[in-house]
């Protein structure tokens, strides 16, 4: 198990920490000495691996963190967050890291925020809403349940339910909802081939078009159309 924040034992170094893990689940002196710098050197650690840790930046606990998990390889791997507050080179690795332990037959059960994590990682999974379950199955088949795929976010200066039945008499537009008194989302099987009709639509209604943006088929713009909401904590 991974939390989201590190709880390392800052009195240690870095190779002591996965050494006395290994203690724990009763690997020998040898077979843990070999494990430990097997791992320090795939986490990118090894010239940190006699350095105490609580001189480590947040991501080198990040990676401690879970080659501590890893140390005795455990047939299933509990991941919180494991990405958050990384920068990109080191999510980059973590995620590679991931593939090629889950690739070895190991369950990883990952939990994020991250959609485009998810979206790289994940076999299976689910999207919770308030601790309900909204959408199960592969990422390719989350993706291919928004209607039409392609979600166009539009910001009018005021609209009306004339306009927004207009906009759905567009070619490809599976569904279209307002979002809030000047908004509305448009779920379609085109993406910027649309925004000549919309602007179109709009100024014969004499409602000013300000902001259109396009997304192609995500996780995200599943979530949205299920709960209407954009990502939160």
């Amino acid at each position: 198990m991974v939390a989201q924040r590190p709880n390392l034992d800052f009195s240690l170094t870095a190779r002591e920490i996965l050494l006395f893990h290994g203690a724990y689940f009763g690997l020998d002196s040898q077979a843990r000495a070999a494990r430990a710098e097997s791992l320090l050197d795939r986490f990118k650690l090894r010239d940190r691996g006699e350095q105490m840790v609580r001189g480590f930046s947040g991501g080198m606990m990040q990676r401690l963190s879970i080659a501590r998990a890893m140390m005795h390889d455990p047939q299933v791997l509990f991941l919180d967050e494991p990405s958050a507050g990384l920068d990109p080179q080191t999510k980059l690795l973590l995620w590679e890291i991931i593939r090629e332990y889950n690739q070895t037959g190991k369950t990883i059960l990952l939990t994020t925020h991250n959609m485009e994590e998810a979206d790289a990682l994940a076999n299976r999974l689910a999207i919770i809403d308030h601790g309900r379950n909204i959408a199960l199955g592969t990422p390719a088949e989350l993706k291919a349940s928004v209607p039409g795929g392609y979600l166009l976010r539009l910001r009018f200066g005021q609209h009306s339910p004339d306009l927004l039945q207009q906009l759905q008499s567009l070619p490809g537009v599976r569904e279209v909802r307002a979002n809030d008194q000047n908004g509305a989302d448009l779920y379609s099987d085109h993406g910027g081939s649309l925004i000549a009709g919309i602007a179109s639509l709009a100024s014969a209604a004499g409602v000013e078009l300000r902001d259109v943006h396009i997304s192609e088929p995500s996780l995200e713009n599943l979530f949205l159309h299920h709960t209407g909401r954009s990502l939160r904590e």
